[in-house]
């Protein structure tokens, strides 16, 4: 994380990951930024003004530094690097439950904040069954499939080869077998 001791250097940090899609920053370095500029100008509105964000926006961003320092070391890590899942974990005042829906976030590996709501919700689930939650709202089932290492190779070569993932090679070949099977027995 970069120091922040003044103003350009603040200013700089903020406009530089805030106009963009691709942040060169941490949430956390961001968050220490606006807060040098609230804490400068007075006020979340006055620094939004200076950047262009609306006092809302700036909030957002300072609720990263209410989180539990682990939370805040997932954040720093880009474990977590989402303004709207560090505002969400932020409603929980208690920090072991904040630390419990980081993992489970993490573990999840959604990016669907109404999913991050839903852990949130369920701060009591293990982290471990964060996906399996998420998956079951939405319809989604999860197999796990056994190959022989020939098999496997042979997988990796043809998502290798078509530039796809393997497993959704997997998933359009056993959709295509299901809907085949359907037309077969259909007839």
């Amino acid at each position: 994380m970069r120091k922040i001791d003044n103003e350009t250097t603040a200013l700089a940090i903020v406009f530089a990951n805030t106009q963009r899609k691709k942040r060169k920053e941490d949430l956390v370095t961001i968050a220490k930024a606006f807060k040098y500029l609230v804490d400068l100008y007075g006020s979340q509105r006055a620094a939004g003004e200076q950047v262009g964000l609306s006092s809302s926006m700036v909030g957002q961003f300072l609720a990263v530094l209410k989180l539990h320092p682990e939370v805040q070391n997932l954040i720093a890590e880009r474990e977590i690097d989402s303004v709207d899942i560090a505002k969400e974990l932020a409603v929980l005042k208690d920090p072991a439950k904040q630390i419990a829906a980081a993992k489970a976030i993490i573990n999840s590996q959604s990016k669907d904040v109404r999913d991050i709501k839903r852990l949130i919700k369920n701060t009591d689930i293990p982290a471990k069954d964060a996906k399996k939650l998420i998956l079951d709202e939405k319809g989604l089932h999860v197999f796990i499939m056994d190959f022989d290492d020939e098999i496997y190779r042979g997988l990796i070569k043809i998502a290798t080869d078509r530039k796809i993932d393997p497993a959704d090679l997997v998933r359009e070949i056993v959709i295509d077998w299901v809907v085949q099977k359907a037309k077969e027995e259909g007839q």
